[in-house]
């Protein structure tokens, strides 16, 4: 079976830095790009200079360029617009980390997926998407009668909230009980907001020292709480998960494809 020819956009950030290790430790995996914004300083070095873990010589350079079967994606929301064009032109399959509550740009970001394969995950760990799915059954389970709020804790360097994990706890416990994510969400409280409305889910962002990832979605009634908790212990399990979706997705058909599909949930 041919390697997966892989590029990586973002190379010279936390999650590229270990993408860039993990790719080049993996068998089935062939680390032919490393993509930086063009003023970087970065731009022209070797990834085994920017990631000694990553024995490669390939150089890090401004723009993708053909010769790649999947481009994996950890940038910016701007950033990933760009990549998505681009892998458009030139047919390369997309794997995106990038998240923002953005949804006009999530959907924008989407329609890349009608000219090559696409997963736009969320997060790529097995125990998060288990709970995007596991979050949502406990929510129509247990109905109105308990108040749900998810909170998320990330490092101090983290720029978007709340993260994109958060958004996907509360889409399955959206889809669940039919509410509009776009809608129904309450993002923080502050002020006179008044009593708490029945049915309302809240979500909550802490950023705070080096924390990699924290996630609690809290149901509670007047007699009792429940809470449904995940936390990473190292970003590996995210770049071990998208490196997963990629090898999955080369040879794919055009298309939008869920984490799911790849984990076989």
């Amino acid at each position: 079976m041919a390697k997966c020819k892989l590029a990586i956009n973002g190379a010279g950030g936390r999650m590229g830095r270990r993408l860039l290790a993990l790719a080049c430790a993996d068998e089935d995996i062939e680390l032919v790009q490393a993509i930086e914004y063009a003023a970087s300083p970065l731009q022209g070095k070797m990834v085994k200079d920017v990631e000694p873990e990553a024995q490669s010589e390939v150089k890090v350079a401004p723009q993708l360029e053909k010769g790649a079967d999947v481009v994996i994606d950890f940038s910016s929301p701007d950033g990933t617009r760009v990549i998505a064009k681009r892998a458009e032109e030139l047919g390369i399959a997309l794997v995106i980390g990038t998240t923002a509550k953005d949804f006009e740009w999530r959907a924008d970001i989407k329609k890349s997926s009608a000219k090559v394969p696409m997963i736009h995950a969320q997060n790529f760990s097995l125990g998060v998407n288990l709970m995007f799915k596991v979050a949502g059954q406990i929510a129509k389970a247990l109905g109105d009668d308990f108040d749900i709020e998810i909170v998320e804790g990330h490092h101090n360097q983290k720029v978007d909230a709340p993260s994109g994990t958060a958004m996907g706890i509360a889409g399955g416990i959206c889809d669940a009980v039919g509410k509009d994510i776009e809608k129904d969400l309450i993002y923080g409280r502050e002020g006179q907001v008044g009593k708490r409305k029945r049915g309302e889910v809240g979500v909550h962002a802490l950023r705070m020292g080096s924390e990699i990832g924290l996630h609690t979605a809290y149901y509670a009634s007047n007699f009792e709480r429940l809470e449904f908790t995940h936390r990473a212990s190292s970003r590996d399990v995210f770049a071990a998960g998208a490196i997963k979706a990629s090898k999955w997705i080369n040879g794919k058909a055009a298309g939008y494809y869920e984490m799911t599909d790849v984990l076989g949930l």
